[in-house]
């Protein structure tokens, strides 16, 4: 069982580092152009939002071996496809308080269950575990840091949610790396 599990897993390598540039992409955005719109940017991270959702649903339902914790993917997808279609219903100017806070909840929960990837992927090989969990705690971290005060740190805020996302994206893509060399290793 666990063989089945590691080998569909480290096939599907490539999910955590297209997810990972994404969010990347958008934190650098966020560092760049603090002065963008808030509207667009919200409707930017709703869509990536919803092809997140859509990538960890398929993820999930690929891998449904035996003890695979394929249901928090399946779980967390279908919660971001809820997220983003919610977010893309409401009107601009309730959109901007519902994508701060929305932002910042969503980036500790995401984090705090990468925590939980992180150590069950550590049972199969142990490196890289403790690079993944810190950029994971820097993106609880930061995320805390942005809810605290959102409105009132004007760019500030911009900043901590730009390596909020960045850090995120660090994990998902070293976390990318890991899985392929481990598919590497099981060959």
């Amino acid at each position: 069982m666990k063989s089945t599990f590691r080998g569909t897993l480290t096939k599907l390598w490539w999910f955590p580092l297209i997810t990972g540039l994404l969010a990347i992409g958008l934190g650098i955005w966020c560092l760049c152009s603090p002065e963008s719109s808030l509207t667009l940017l919200a409707y930017v991270f709703t869509a990536i939002l919803l092809l997140a959702g859509c990538m960890n649903v398929g993820y999930g339902l690929v891998n449904t071996a035996p003890h695979s914790n394929w249901g928090w993917s399946l779980a967390l997808g279908i919660l971001e496809i809820i997220m983003a279609v919610w977010l893309y219903t409401l009107p601009p100017e309730v959109l901007m308080t519902a994508f701060i806070y929305g932002v910042g909840i969503y980036l500790i929960v995401v984090a705090i269950n990468a925590i939980c990837e992180s150590f069950m992927l550590s049972s199969y090989s142990r490196e890289w575990t403790a690079l993944l969990v810190l950029f994971l705690l820097c993106t609880i971290i930061f995320a805390f840091i942005f809810l605290a005060g959102p409105i009132a740190g004007g760019i500030a805020v911009w900043l901590y949610i730009g390596i909020s996302f960045i850090t995120f994206g660090a994990y998902r893509m070293a976390l990318a790396f890991k899985l392929k060399r481990l598919n590497r290793r099981l060959r």
